[in-house]
């Protein structure tokens, strides 16, 4: 199994790279980059889906692509970002992120609000 640490930092430097990319306009770049954040996305995930509790792993989509993912560098944490399902027939969008920490510590975050 891979080494968390190893994926956020890899992840985050693509992410940066991304960044300088579109800055340049350099889409196709950007889509490679993409491609490589997408891999290391799931393999995050797939280990995420190792440590939730059967109650999380039920509101959990298969496979990671229709989530948003984020990254906090100080914290070293990852989230997976959906839609809660509690609030699916209301009115009010609330978002609920699961998020797993270097250390394998998983922990369900309800009304996740996304900061800049």
């Amino acid at each position: 199994m891979s080494n968390l640490s190893e994926l956020f930092q890899e992840w985050n430097e693509l992410n940066i790279n991304s960044g300088e990319s579109m800055g340049q306009f350099d889409f196709s770049k950007v889509k490679e980059i993409r491609k490589s954040q997408s891999k290391i996305e799931n393999s995050i995930y797939e280990i995420l889906k190792n440590y939730v509790s059967d109650e999380i792993l039920k509101i959990l989509p298969e496979e990671c692509g229709e989530l948003e993912m984020g990254y906090n560098t100080k914290d070293e944490i990852f989230y997976f970002v959906m839609l809660d399902p509690e609030f699916e027939d209301e009115e009010e969008i609330k978002l609920l992120a699961i998020a797993i920490d270097v250390n394998n510590k998983v922990s369900l975050i309800k009304d996740f609000k996304i900061e800049d």
